[in-house]
């Protein structure tokens, strides 16, 4: 492994110090934000190496649901903070009294009607918020930063990826196309390069590569379309490329991007058949996992703008609550829809939202307030990958360029 990268490793395994210089190898367990690393020296670790399901939560807001995290299938359908419920009204309104000194209800939205807007990738990949700079190279990349290249691609990024999509598409084929692509092994080795030499008490150069990051991310993720219009062109996909999930990473994929951009999908992708191979409990987890995809697509044929279809809705988000599986992918995605579909329609969202007065499990800004903190606190280090942590700052940006 070349000296340059071995910074890198620690991040799927261990979290690794901060060089104790400023300027030096870049070390990337270390927290791109250096907000995040406190106003003293100390390090920050990296990326949590497991996955707690119930990580995000406020411990107050889980005290009437006997300790069943809101991300397992274990919790209570009907004492669910993040949208699953199987509630005895319509959670998107609430009762009030019709006047004082009577016991008559009335019931009035709880939020105002407004459609989730649509929003361009290219100002979520953003994340700080600062322009990238334009990537140009007059000299071919060298064999040492292709060797970087790889190691990251395969240790750290192709993982992440295929843990996000529940897929293997991008460990098993995805090396070759990225070294095909001259334009993201640009980008790719623009990051390396600042990975290896920015000044990491510069807020602007992190915010900067933190950029460059999603955006390398955001093109190695699509880098599984391009592979399956390549194998559509003979009108058969490649046998070897269609085995290891590339039509699952296409459609997963695209879910992704229309959620988190605002958009509506026409239909809902084409559920992949599920190989019967493994045993009984394999199959089942793959059912649910397909299961869940299918939903969250179904989600986004719902015109939220549209009275009509808010039970319809909740409905759908109650049943993808309850296949979550304490998969962390899921539990962003399901959190997104949340914010989305809740979220633009209260005036408080995103900087203003008020902490819960009480437990109240079906009160949207319940459900929102819970969700949206789970999704910061991903992208502020919680997550287990810098995969997840850049697609939740993704997440965040649309909400401000969603109202």
């Amino acid at each position: 492994m070349p000296a340059a990268s071995q910074g890198y490793a620690p991040a799927l395994s261990t979290g690794a110090s901060s060089p104790g210089s400023s300027v030096g190898p870049y070390d990337y367990t270390a927290a791109i934000d250096p907000a995040l690393e406190g106003a003293g020296p100390s390090p920050m670790p990296g990326p949590p190496t497991s996955y707690d399901g119930a990580q995000g939560f406020r411990p107050d807001l889980k005290g009437g649901l006997d300790d069943a995290s809101p991300y397992s299938s274990g919790a209570s359908e009907t004492h669910n903070q993040r949208g699953g419920t199987t509630p005895a009204q319509n959670p998107l309104t609430r009762t009030e009294p019709l006047n004082a000194g009577t016991e008559g209800m009335r019931t009035t939205p709880a939020y105002t009607s407004a459609p989730a807007k649509r929003t361009k990738i290219d100002d979520l990949l953003l994340i700080g918020g600062i322009p990238l700079p334009p990537i140009t190279r007059s000299t071919s990349i060298a064999p040492s930063t292709y060797d970087e290249i790889k190691n990251i691609y395969a240790t750290v990024y192709a993982p992440a990826i295929d843990k996000f999509f529940e897929t293997r598409w991008f460990q098993l084929r995805g090396l070759p196309r990225v070294l095909s692509d001259s334009r993201l092994c640009d980008q790719f080795a623009c990051l390396v390069d600042r990975f290896n030499h920015q000044r990491l008490d510069d807020p602007q150069a992190t915010a900067v590569t933190q950029s460059l990051e999603a955006c390398v991310i955001w093109g190695l993720m699509n880098l599984c379309r391009t592979s399956a219009v390549r194998n559509g062109t003979n009108g058969q996909g490649n046998f070897y490329d269609v085995h290891d999930g590339v039509d699952d990473a296409v459609k997963r994929l695209d879910v992704f991007e229309h959620l988190v951009s605002g958009q509506y999908m026409d239909s809902e992708p084409p559920s992949s058949d599920t190989p019967r191979n493994g045993s009984a409990l394999e199959d089942q987890l793959k059912t649910r996992e397909r299961e869940f995809w299918r939903l969250m697509g179904k989600f986004l044929t719902l015109r939220d703008d549209e009275a009509s279809s808010a039970k319809e809705i909740d409905d759908t988000l109650a049943l993808c609550r309850n296949l979550l599986d304490s998969r962390e992918g899921r539990d962003v995605m399901y959190s997104i829809a949340i914010a989305r579909h809740v979220g633009q329609r209260m005036a408080e969202f995103p900087d203003n939202l008020p902490h819960p007065v009480g437990n109240d499990e079906q009160d949207a800004r319940t459900k929102l307030f819970v969700a949206k903190k789970f999704i910061e606190d991903e992208a502020m280090g919680k997550g287990t990958s810098q995969v997840i942590q850049r697609l939740c700052g993704m997440a965040m940006r649309s909400w401000t360029f969603g109202r």
